[in-house]
């Protein structure tokens, strides 16, 4: 029951916590979005990749078969016209044939027994009936390529593909047929130059989903443990992703051969394609978690700030005999405080806002500026943390060196962007000597109000801040080429220059606003110099 009186009689607090959290849901929204169109464009480019090299590879598997294919018409040819002149024939077409990687020539007969074979075969005669290839062959009826599966050679000792075309007589019944055999690691040695990074595979594969050569593959035996889907009849290029059997995602690109059952599989890992995105995604989480504790930071203190406020206000109004001094000094203080977090942590924390804008844009084509920006942000997060354990300790400001002054008034401007506020800044030696601490803590204090509605407000492209010593006073000017103030708006009813005219009478001095819309506004503020 006391907390609901409690909280209906301080809503705003429950309003404020909720715009907080609203607003840290909305900088994880951005920067999920922002982090998943990342990885997209990256598969997306990583696809494209994969098809390129598929339509390659398929290119040149196809150009390496139809030539064995040619070699086999021919040499069946020669087989059927010349037997005397058959040997002769293979030694002509052997180096065309080792171009491409065969290592053997041969000609069964219809019963499967060898009748040629260009490498010796020693003792007793072999027989090949029983091997697949053999009896589709046989069975076919036409005369058509047929690439086996890897097959152990009972001549050759090696694992090979055998290329084959039937032989008939001259009553068209099957009489035999030619073999070429390839050996798997050849067709492999041409996929292992593709850089494909960590986990990349390319294949080989028949019609009927049969792989016949694979990347990485030690044992020909085992590559039919990750046999990719039977494509599509009729497609010829084609997209898929798959997890293997060593647990690894991977996107997959195909390109069939325009001639021939056999498809190109270019495979390559999600992870390896994600992998460069992890230091640029790090540095943006990192960005926003130290926005989003800044965020909760300042949400806590002003909420204390306004608890302590509110406990304070109760106190006095239960106290009778409160002096005039002390609401003097009450309202003095919270002037103050005011005063500090609006023109200190709260515009550094828009300036900061900005800062992660701008890196923001810059991800996905100019990393390294993101991380820059980023870095930059995370700088002025530490500044601003600083400034409020300055505040909430109480410490009194220490007085700058010229170079010091300027270098603060620097670091207000927007960094890092090419299109960002032109700045010249003009500070006499002599004038910063003449500013004490606390002088000075006002008059960066103002700069920074003053720059803040420029860059958010005025539309400018260029500002100059200026800080002379003209005899005993100090004149200090900041003038923009922006919009102005508009001919509508109430000239000096806004809270930041409510707050230069406050900074200026505690200088002990005045400020003079002019402003024309479309020409600019000029800030001009004189006060007297310490002696």
């Amino acid at each position: 029951m006391v907390k609901s009186r409690a909280f209906l009689r301080n809503p705003l607090s429950v309003w404020f916590w909720i715009a907080a959290a609203l607003l840290t849901v909305a900088i994880w929204s951005a920067i999920l979005l922002t982090l998943a169109a990342s990885e997209r464009r990256a598969l997306a480019d990583a696809a494209d990749v994969r098809r390129n090299l598929a339509r390659s590879l398929a290119e040149h598997q196809e150009s390496s078969v139809r030539a064995i294919d040619l070699s086999l018409v021919h040499l069946r040819d020669v087989w059927l016209r010349d037997r005397a002149a058959f040997a002769y024939a293979v030694e002509r077409q052997e180096t065309l044939l080792r171009n491409e990687g065969g290592i053997q020539v041969a000609v069964l007969d219809r019963e499967g027994w060898v009748k040629f074979s260009r490498l010796p075969v020693t003792g007793p005669p072999v027989n090949f009936s029983d091997r697949e290839y053999f009896q589709i062959q046989k069975v076919s009826g036409r005369d058509e390529l047929h690439i086996s599966k890897p097959v152990l050679g009972r001549v050759t000792g090696r694992w090979s593909l055998q290329l084959t075309r039937p032989i008939y007589d001259k009553d068209d019944a099957f009489d035999g047929l030619i073999v070429v055999a390839v050996p798997v690691p050849a067709l492999e040695l041409v996929y292992n130059e593709v850089n494909l990074g960590r986990d990349g595979v390319v294949s080989l594969v028949r019609s009927d989903g049969e792989v016949l050569a694979r990347t990485g593959a030690r044992d020909p035996r085992a590559l039919t443990v990750d046999s990719p889907p039977v494509a599509p009849e009729g497609a010829r290029v084609g997209e898929y992703e798959t997890v293997g059997s060593d647990g690894v995602h991977r996107g997959f690109s195909f390109r069939k051969l325009k001639d021939y059952p056999l498809a190109v599989h270019v495979g390559q890992s999600t992870a390896t394609v994600l992998a460069p995105l992890g230091a640029t995604r790090n540095i943006i989480v990192g960005g926003a978690l130290l926005a989003t504790i800044l965020l909760w930071g300042a949400s806590a203190f002003a909420m204390l700030w306004r608890r302590q406020r509110a406990q304070t206000v109760q106190m006095e109004a239960e106290l009778e005999n409160v002096t005039r001094e002390s609401e003097r000094q009450f309202f003095e203080e919270r002037e103050r405080t005011m005063l500090e977090l609006h023109d200190g942590c709260i515009q550094s924390l828009y300036a900061i806002g900005l800062q992660l804008e701008h890196s923001r844009q810059l991800i996905g084509h100019q990393a390294t500026d993101a991380a820059d920006a980023i870095a930059e942000a995370a700088a002025r997060l530490n500044l601003t943390i600083q400034e409020l354990r300055q505040f909430i300790a109480g410490e009194k400001p220490r007085r700058p060196s010229p170079a010091e002054l300027v270098a603060e008034i620097r670091a207000m401007l927007p960094q890092g962007d090419p299109d960002a506020l032109r700045a010249t800044i003009e500070v006499d030696n002599a004038a910063a000597e003449r500013l004490t601490a606390e002088q000075s803590a006002h008059v960066l204090r103002l700069l920074r109000e003053s720059l803040s509605n420029v860059e958010r407000h005025a539309g400018a492209q260029s500002v100059n801040v200026t800080l002379q010593l003209i005899g005993d006073r100090l004149c200090l000017e900041v003038k923009d080429d922006g919009v102005g103030i508009p001919a509508h708006g109430a000239l000096g009813t806004g809270l930041g220059l409510h707050h230069i005219r406050v900074r200026a009478q505690r200088l002990g001095g005045k400020a003079r606003i002019h402003s024309s819309p479309g020409e600019g506004t000029r800030i001009a503020v004189d006060f007297p110099a310490a002696a």
